[in-house]
This record gives structure tokens, C-alpha cells and sequence, in this order.
């Protein structure tokens, strides 16, 4: 099976897809995958512009999913 993740995964990671609106451009998938990467806690993030969608996984041991959800939302993409 392909594996979405290049980041080594854990037990304790869960993995969530977001549905988001605002994004323009691929610029902005990039935009949000790398503000999320630099979350301590967050393993991996995609984010597909066409499906306006980004799958997320991270440890709620280490993040919240409402601070995900925060940092998208600071970088002005509403999660729905």
C-alpha cells in the first residue's frame, strides 16, 4: 500500500482530513502545509487544492486539532 506520509508515524497519531475553503492556488496548499509542519506534534500534512481538503496527522498528545485548526484559520483559510 502507498504510504501518504514520509514522516515516521507513531502508535499515538491520528489522522484527520479538513475540509477548508479559501484556498486560490496550489501557493496556498504549500502555504498551509508548511505552516502546519512547523507545529511540534504535527507528523505530516497534504493538502489538495482541487479537493480543497488537507489530511493532517498528528499526536493530540503533543497538538490539539483545535490548534491546527487555529493556525489554518490564522492563515486566513476557514476549515468547514
Amino acid at each position: 500500500m502507498f504510504n501518504l506520509f514520509k514522516k515516521k508515524s507513531n502508535q499515538n497519531s491520528i489522522t484527520e482530513t479538513l475540509k477548508l475553503s479559501g484556498l486560490h492556488c496550489t501557493s496556498c496548499a504549500v502555504n498551509i502545509d508548511l505552516s502546519l509542519e512547523d507545529i511540534k506534534g504535527v507528523i505530516e500534512s497534504k493538502t489538495n487544492y482541487a479537493k480543497s481538503e488537507t489530511l493532517v496527522e498528528f499526536d493530540p498528545k503533543i497538538v490539539s486539532l483545535g490548534k491546527i485548526n487555529s493556525v489554518i484559520k490564522e492563515l486566513g483559510y476557514t476549515v468547514e
